[in-house]
């Protein structure tokens, strides 16, 4: 690709004026009356994720600089305020909501605004002992309102099911989502599968998960979205976070289709290469992951994604930092970054 990625945001950098996070990622953007959103699952400092949100001005292109402010609570401009309270402990998603997917749909007739996320109940993100699953909120009033229970729980050959990916398209819900056995730790091997399936209501009544693609392929992320006659689908895996040799390339990719449909073989036979991480830019170098695409106001296609900055020792890190003069950054096993590429030569007009 010619066009080149831009970082938005990165944990070793942090989040300026934003005190209470310590990472973000999985960034979800769409246009809501007449204004750009991102949704974000964000890492607090009481170690639980949750839900956030961050906006460009009603009214504002798209653009692919970072022009995006955090939504915060009244009067507290360094607080980032989660689009609901963290769940009570005894929920099956008490210690984080990741992953956000916003889609607008039809329940019973009538108009609905969702986000679909993945939640998991283990205090730990990765090599986690506990499955996660799949979640859904509402917006109702003005706020956002959680469904108490999960609408897709894994299976005996996959404990876990993330990554929810959702349309609504031809009057159903449709979902693209991952299943694993376990979300991999440090020297654990992925074994993510992706399937598909649909709902009429989106909460419940889902068809049978139809395998999309499977252990070999190593996909965790398909994000479908439809533009104008052509359906999309953004393919990416887990991303690579111990940078370890084991793992297949952790890059970013396109498929194309005529319909939504849950077939493999009715989408292109070869994927377009969007961004490779390996050799690319350290802030992205260990892979790509929780990406989603959209269409601004001139027809071209905008890509945004969360990835890996190449592994760091994070003595030598915190050094250079005070060197500069910097705030060293919070000791952790990998960073997260955020960051979008604007792609000129696939066109949707």
């Amino acid at each position: 690709m010619e066009a080149k990625p831009n970082l938005l945001y990165s944990m070793l950098n942090g989040y300026k004026p934003i005190r209470n996070l310590l990472g973000l990622g999985d960034p979800c953007v769409e246009k809501i009356d007449d204004q750009w959103w991102m949704f974000f699952g964000g890492f607090q400092r009481n170690f639980k994720n949750n839900l956030f949100s961050a906006s460009l001005p009603k009214g504002e292109p798209l653009t692919t600089e970072n022009k995006w402010r955090i939504s915060t609570y009244p009067g507290k401009s360094h607080k980032a305020k989660p689009l609901l309270p963290q769940p009570k402990e005894a929920a099956w998603d008490r210690y984080g909501l990741h992953e956000p997917c916003y889609v607008e749909g039809k329940a019973d007739g009538e108009p609905v605004r969702r986000i679909y996320y993945t939640g998991r109940s283990a205090s730990n993100v990765l090599g986690n002992e506990s499955p996660y699953s799949i979640g859904c909120l509402e917006l109702r009033h003005g706020r956002w309102f959680r469904h108490p229970n999960p609408v897709m729980i894994g299976t005996v050959r996959n404990d876990s099911v993330l990554a929810p990916k959702v349309i609504y398209d031809e009057g159903k819900w449709k979902m693209w989502f991952a299943a694993t056995p376990h979300e991999p730790g440090k020297g654990d091997i992925p074994m993510h599968e992706v399937y598909a399936a649909e709902s009429e209501n989106g909460l419940d009544t889902w068809s049978k998960p139809r395998l999309f693609f499977t252990r070999e392929d190593a996909f965790t992320h398909a994000r479908p979205k439809k533009i104008n006659n052509t359906y999309y689908l953004l393919v990416s895996r887990c991303g690579n976070a111990f940078g370890e040799d084991t793992y297949k390339p952790q890059d970013l990719w396109l498929f194309k289709s005529e319909s939504a449909s849950f077939t493999r073989a009715n989408w292109s036979e070869a994927p377009e290469l969007l961004i490779k991480a390996d050799t690319g830019e350290d802030w992205y170098q260990n892979g790509i992951f929780g990406s989603c695409l959209c269409m601004d106001d001139n027809g071209e296609m905008v890509i945004f994604f969360s990835a890996i900055n190449k592994s760091i020792y994070w003595l030598n890190e915190a050094g250079s930092k005070l060197k500069q003069g910097k705030k060293p950054p919070f000791p952790a096993p990998f960073y997260f970054t955020v960051g979008n590429l604007r792609v000129k030569d696939v066109q949707t007009k």
